[in-house]
């Protein structure tokens, strides 16, 4: 494993809000960065399951693990772009 690096998330808030409109600013701010991180978190488990998926079907690729089967009418595999 490497060394980790430091990793940040970014959010627009106040660093010390002095009105309540800057502390409801700094809590949108926060919320929205807390949402930033779940949607991290959430792309790393589905790369972690698809990593041990293809470790215990003894796939060469994440590619072979989506193949269809001729036969198999219940297999449907499709592509959805991810748009960030």
């Amino acid at each position: 494993m490497r060394t980790p690096e430091e990793c940040t998330l970014n959010y627009c808030g106040y660093e010390n809000p002095k009105s309540k409109e800057e502390i409801e600013f700094e809590i949108l701010g926060l919320l929205n960065l807390i949402k930033t991180a779940e949607a991290r978190i959430s792309q790393l488990k589905q790369s972690s399951y698809l990593a041990e998926y293809a470790i215990n079907k003894q796939v060469s690729s994440i590619d072979k693990a989506f193949e269809v089967k001729k036969n198999d009418s219940d297999n449907k595999s499709f592509k959805k772009e991810k748009n960030y």
